[in-house]
């Protein structure tokens, strides 16, 4: 969420943007390049991390959950936390993998990571394709031998959550064409029903908290990623969601300034807008004129 404690800047502020506070937690309990004989093999086992096993060369057998996968160089596998699973060599001869393991605390990325159902990509796949990339500098950084540098330390880092980033993408893709085309019609128009009733309700209530619920918020609630939310919405009505809020917001702001009685804090306290500045920025931005001289001019 926004901080709302950050300080009151109207007075001397031409025009801000604000990027939500982002709080994520991640421990990363392994990384590792292993070669190993054809005669090792790891029991079954089972922990609380994601895993990510890439083959780099030879042939593994890995058995997940009592299905038994046959992984050849460059296949990859993501395995939840709590699946019991076994490996060792498909062939008996020396072979050599890369695994991490993580747990990662993230609003947005859980519900991605949780709601696949597949294990196995295979070195062709869409989703090996994208991930090789940061795979490849995740195996360089796993070879030295000597601690990381504090800069090393960042720079790997940014590449896990590039990882973690690409296979969000990519699940989000795979489960967007893998929905019924009817189903994100629905999906598009109940995007569009609760961005109504959004303006409705801050017309009704009046702003919560300065981080009022937006697109974000509404993706979630209904279990898809804000990027999917932006895709299903624009395909079906040739604009983005937030487009659509700011075009209802508009209307509104139009429909409450021509009303005399009102005056403009009190339009801009039932659009939404904590501050009067913050809402005739906008206001202006949407139409080239500020709320007062709209007004003047409807009235005139």
């Amino acid at each position: 969420m926004v901080n709302s404690a950050r300080p009151q800047t109207s007075d001397f502020t031409l025009e801000e943007y604000f990027a939500k506070d982002v709080q994520t937690n991640l421990h990363l309990f392994s990384m590792h390049v292993r070669h190993v004989k054809g005669t090792w093999f790891f029991p079954s086992h089972e922990h609380f991390q994601y895993e990510i096993n890439y083959l780099i060369e030879g042939c593994q057998e890995f058995t997940i959950n009592g299905n038994t996968y046959n992984q050849q160089a460059g296949d990859l596998l993501l395995i939840q936390p709590g699946e019991v699973h076994f490996n060792r060599s498909g062939n008996e001869k020396e072979f050599t993998y890369f695994c991490l393991h993580f747990q990662i605390d993230d609003g947005q990325l859980l519900p991605v990571l949780n709601g696949s159902n597949q294990t196995y990509y295979p070195c062709d796949s869409p989703m090996t394709s994208k991930v090789l990339p940061h795979l490849n500098r995740l195996i360089e950084f796993s070879k030295k031998n000597v601690s990381l540098q504090v800069s090393d330390r960042m720079f790997m880092l940014s590449e896990l959550f590039q990882l973690f980033g690409t296979i969000a993408d990519e699940l989000t893709s795979e489960k967007e064409r893998q929905i019924d085309p009817k189903m994100n019609e629905q999906l598009a128009f109940l995007i569009a029903e609760k961005i109504e009733n959004l303006v409705k309700n801050t017309h009704i209530h009046g702003p919560v908290d300065e981080d009022r619920i937006g697109i974000d918020d509404i993706a979630a609630e209904l279990g898809i990623s804000p990027a999917y939310c932006n895709r299903i919405f624009k395909k079906r009505y040739q604009i983005s969601p937030r487009q659509y809020l700011s075009s209802l917001m508009l209307q509104k702001a139009k429909h409450l300034l021509m009303q005399k009685e009102l005056s403009i804090d009190h339009v801009a306290e039932l659009i939404g807008y904590r501050e009067l500045a913050h809402f005739s920025r906008q206001f202006k931005r949407w139409t080239g004129a500020s709320p007062a001289c709209y007004r003047k001019s409807i009235t005139d």
